[in-house]
């Protein structure tokens, strides 16, 4: 395994980086931390998730930045929605709803939505143990 390119971001239908590197920053690291969730710290991963998401939304980081030229940001929101959508059929992570969400741009809802599976996995390792 390599530290720099590890295992954990590579096991999906595409390298996560290639889709992280198109948000702003925390929404960058809401991906990256939901991208892996199952393969490296479980609920741990998906609390960072929503720490990044809640900081987004009450600072109101746009999920991508606008600091480009409009036809740039056309085609970034295009290939965003395109990598999104290909983990929601994928239902990467379970985590289906999620990147829907992600993907029509809605901050709050997506807040929302970790917590909730948060609490869906946390009570689902209540009733195993």
């Amino acid at each position: 395994m390599s530290n720099i390119s590890p295992n954990h971001y590579k096991g999906g239908p595409f390298e996560c980086i290639e889709l992280s590197r198109l948000l702003s920053s925390d929404w960058g690291q809401v991906v990256q931390y939901c991208y892996r969730w199952k393969d490296k710290n479980g609920t741990e991963d998906l609390r960072k998730a929503a720490w990044f998401a809640q900081d987004a939304v009450m600072h109101g980081i746009p999920i991508i930045t606008d600091d480009t030229c409009a036809r740039e940001i056309d085609y970034r929101v295009s290939e965003i929605r395109a990598l999104l959508t290909t983990l929601a059929k994928a239902d990467w992570m379970e985590l289906e709803e999620i990147w829907i969400t992600l993907a029509n741009g809605t901050p709050q809802h997506v807040l929302t939505l970790l917590i909730r599976k948060i609490t869906e996995v946390e009570n689902e390792k209540e009733k195993t143990e």
